[in-house]
């Protein structure tokens, strides 16, 4: 059952906006009374503003940004940004980058705002933290490893980059984190549940990325050693943004399986492709490829298509394979303090503009 939601809940919409990401971080409501917002990635620049409006009039909000997120410099990630930049009433506080420079037009645009807006530039690697109220962000990727390959050792631009992790807890996080190391450690209990409360946010990472944080952030089993974080598995997550828009190269079926997501959104739209396999046509779908759904499915994800093409797709029987997400739509993340994710779907084509919910 639908619940409304309230000034505590972090909101994150995942809008659809065709094969890119835009994405929308809606914080809870700080002591001034007003939410503010974070941006990753921005592939539709006036849907996305138009969204932020709609959404400052249906709770009470900054227009200022807190940051802008460019994942990594492909254009389905970077082409709606610079009007945010630009604009004195949106412009962010912070820009964080994945240091992997590129020479499009675009993204020498964006670079020019900044330098002339006096925007504060972060180069993004993983380990990186930032905290809002009792809301942690970690950079998973890119590693440092890649990052200082990047443009020299054949490091691709999809590997460069930035991966998020977002936990929203009951408790101030940047407190919570400092009485590690005091001996005042949480339930264990509550840090193997912790993953309830963590989205991630994949970017367009592919293999090589994801190998180097599994590497970077391996299962940690709860010990009596101050020295050692407390945390089970910081790759259990309620839900994860997929990377790459669903590709075959997009994440690993073990990777999926430390995740154990709940839901999975792909922000896409679906191509087909018809090949020839032993002799045979053979036509698949490219985003999302049906390796990446195959993996989510056996990772136990439910599995959410800003396009709608994974959910229409039809079974032996006729039917569609979940005739309730059927329909293209924006994607709409509710996360409660330390609660369970409720996710809702609306009803919004590429180009159209959704009306945020005010329940979930």
């Amino acid at each position: 059952m639908a619940r409304k939601i309230t000034d505590r809940d972090l909101v994150i919409h995942v809008l659809n906006v065709g094969l890119g990401d835009s994405i929308v971080i809606e914080f809870p409501v700080d002591e001034s009374g007003e939410r503010s917002y974070g941006l990753v990635d921005c592939a539709d620049g006036a849907k996305t503003r138009d969204y932020l409006v709609k959404l400052r009039s249906l709770r009470k909000g900054r227009a200022r940004l807190v940051f802008v997120c460019a994942t990594h410099p492909h254009l389905d990630h970077i082409v709606g940004i610079e009007p945010f930049i630009a604009d004195p009433e949106t412009r962010p506080e912070q820009f964080w980058d994945s240091g992997f420079r590129h020479n499009s037009t675009t993204y020498q645009r964006i670079m020019r705002a900044l330098w002339e807006c006096r925007v504060k530039l972060v180069r993004v690697s993983a380990g990186m933290e930032w905290y809002f109220g009792r809301v942690q962000i970690t950079a998973l990727a890119p590693s440092v490893g890649l990052r200082n390959r990047f443009g020299a050792y054949g490091v691709d631009i999809n590997n460069a980059s930035i991966v998020l992790r977002i936990e929203h807890r009951k408790e101030d996080m940047l407190l919570m984190r400092s009485l590690e190391y005091t001996g005042d450690n949480p339930n264990p209990e509550d840090v193997r549940k912790a993953g309830q409360s963590v989205v991630i946010l994949a970017g367009d990472a592919e293999y090589d990325s994801w190998g180097e944080i599994t590497s970077d952030f391996p299962r940690v089993e709860t010990t009596v050693s101050p020295l050692v974080k407390k945390m089970v598995n910081y790759l259990s997550c309620a839900v994860v943004k997929v990377a790459h828009h669903g590709s075959m190269h997009s994440t690993p079926l073990d990777v999926y399986e430390r995740m154990m997501p709940e839901v999975a959104i792909v922000s896409t739209e679906q191509e087909i492709k018809t090949t020839k396999v032993a002799g045979q046509p053979w036509t698949r779908g490219l985003f999302p490829h049906p390796s990446a759904t195959l993996a989510l499915q056996e990772s136990g994800a439910r599995i959410y298509t800003t396009d709608g093409s994974h959910e229409s797709e039809l079974l032996g029987d006729g039917s569609p394979r979940d005739a309730e997400l059927a329909h293209p739509g924006s994607v709409v993340v509710v996360l409660p303090p330390s609660g369970r994710a409720r996710v809702i779907k609306l009803r919004d084509r590429a180009k159209d503009l959704a009306d945020p919910p005010q329940e979930a």
